[in-house]
């Protein structure tokens, strides 16, 4: 059995982090999609490794305390023994500010955090020694408020583009976005590559995703064209286009795995 929670950050943190979470558990060793989540992570493991699988041809395992930046598609995680992890979940206009490496040389890799940042993964390495849950959770807190204590957060701007271009139709264009938001295409370009490491476009159709996959969990009964139409996609053969393309799978056989790393990924 795993169990999956979620640590509220203390205020300090909240100009960075949503939200950190924890996993931990015996797991029956079967792999497991990882859905983007339109979000960064650092991750800090103090179980035994994870394989990354990235194509059927393609895998790695993966360092103890790492970096994983913005997904466009999911990846595949298959655990090696207990599963003992920590989470955090950082806004995804500030992984770069927070880590100091550009977002855009983040996307769909995973790097470990000593070889960016041996600071941080030195005090995170902590967490392993920690004497009890509570002990643990202490440690991780601390390293990640000094941090942020020598971080100055993004311009206010920052989280605004990105949270208005997330929320934008699919019929919308760069140019139009931009026009809306009151900013030009080049400002909201820079924005972007930057600060999230993805395309405005591309961090559409990861929330618009979710925000489906949301819908289907909380509202089991509607059925997949009014889950659809709600999340803002044009039917439900686009839906499952991008599901598809996105997850590897129909959004119906996505929600009905019972997958623990799967849905840690799944935003609420």
């Amino acid at each position: 059995m795993v169990i999956y929670r979620e640590v509220e950050p203390p205020s300090p943190l909240a100009p960075f982090v949503r939200c950190i979470w924890r996993l931990r558990g015996v797991s029956d060793g079967s792999a497991e999609p990882i859905i983007p989540d339109g979000c960064a992570e650092i991750v800090v493991n103090v179980g035994d490794p994870f394989v990354r699988h990235t194509s059927p041809s393609k895998s790695h395992q993966q360092a103890q305390r790492l970096l994983a930046g913005q997904l466009t598609r999911a990846i595949t995680l298959e655990p090696t023994g207990r599963i003992d992890i920590w989470g955090i979940r950082l806004h995804p206009w500030c992984a770069s500010t927070f880590t100091n490496v550009p977002a855009s040389e983040l996307r769909d890799s995973d790097v470990s955090l000593g070889d960016i940042d041996r600071s941080l993964d030195d005090a995170l390495a902590r967490v392993g020694d920690a004497a009890s849950e509570d002990d643990a959770e202490r440690r991780l807190v601390d390293a990640l408020l000094h941090r942020a204590a020598r971080t100055v957060p993004p311009a206010a701007s920052v989280p605004r583009l990105v949270s208005f271009a997330a929320r934008g139709s699919e019929t919308a264009n760069v140019r139009q976005i931009s026009r809306e938001a009151g900013v030009s295409t080049r400002q909201l370009q820079s924005v972007f590559r930057d600060h999230v490491g993805l395309t405005p476009k591309q961090l559409l159709r990861v929330t618009r995703f979710q925000r489906a996959l949301r819908i289907a969990r909380g509202e089991p009964r509607l059925s997949w064209g009014r889950v659809a139409h709600l999340a803002g996609f044009y039917d439900h053969a686009h839906l499952i286009h991008d599901s598809n393309d996105i997850a590897g799978c129909t959004p119906s056989e996505l929600v009905a795995r019972d997958a623990n790393l799967t849905e840690a990924f799944l935003a609420d």
